[in-house]
């Protein structure tokens, strides 16, 4: 497996929103958010991606292991000496060593700009989807500024309309009220009472001519 397969396997879905992060509560001392755990990383499998060979990793294992038995207060030419003396006693050359611990840091800096290229990547599409969200968001909000707008004026010219037409029902039924801009704003509430009072207005003329 290469080194970029340790990050397209985790790359999330891009063409749908993320889940919402789950707040576990954890706090630090000064009560601030708890910041995330770090990400396990298997960095054996890392340099065996890399190429780095299961000898090269023992060697500079082993090296690792001398040199913290070595007093911290020991000059760096003593450590050295005694190190490359340990070593040459179990005929391992020094510039193994140092060939070693070369590719696992060579392997160890890829890994890390393959990481902050994936973490790139991730971040462009994020930005994006946010860019499209946003444009769909106010496409939305326009919608509904358009739809408010056109009933504002559906209504003044219902009660235009109704302005029209109140003279004919006056002239029935005199004590029919004018028609008020909010029953047109409202719907039903002034259609109702003009039928109601339109249909007992006419038979009271009626029987008025009888």
């Amino acid at each position: 497996m290469s080194l970029s397969g340790f990050f397209k396997s985790r790359r999330p879905e891009t063409s749908s929103l993320p889940p919402a992060p789950t707040l576990t509560g954890a706090e630090t001392k000064d009560g601030a958010p708890a910041p995330p755990p770090s990400p396990a990383v298997d960095f054996v499998a890392v340099l065996t991606a890399a190429g780095v060979t299961q000898e090269q990793r023992t060697k500079v294992q082993k090296a690792q292991e001398l040199l913290r038995t070595l007093p911290p207060d020991t000059p760096a030419l003593v450590k050295r000496a005694i190190v490359e003396a340990a070593f040459k006693a179990f005929d391992v050359p020094t510039q193994e060593i140092v060939a070693a611990a070369s590719a696992e840091i060579e392997a160890l800096k890829a890994f890390g700009r393959t990481g902050e290229e994936h973490t790139q990547r991730i971040l462009a599409e994020g930005n994006q989807q946010i860019k499209l969200l946003e444009a769909k968001i106010a496409e939305v909000t326009a919608s509904m500024n358009r739809a408010v707008a056109e009933q504002a004026m559906r209504a003044e010219a219902t009660v235009a309309k109704m302005h029209e037409v109140q003279p004919v029902l006056q002239f029935f039924t005199p004590e029919s009220p004018a028609p008020q801009p909010q029953e047109a704003r409202n719907g039903t509430a002034g259609a109702g009472s003009e039928n109601g009072a339109s249909d007992g207005g006419v038979e009271v003329q009626w029987e008025a001519d009888r």
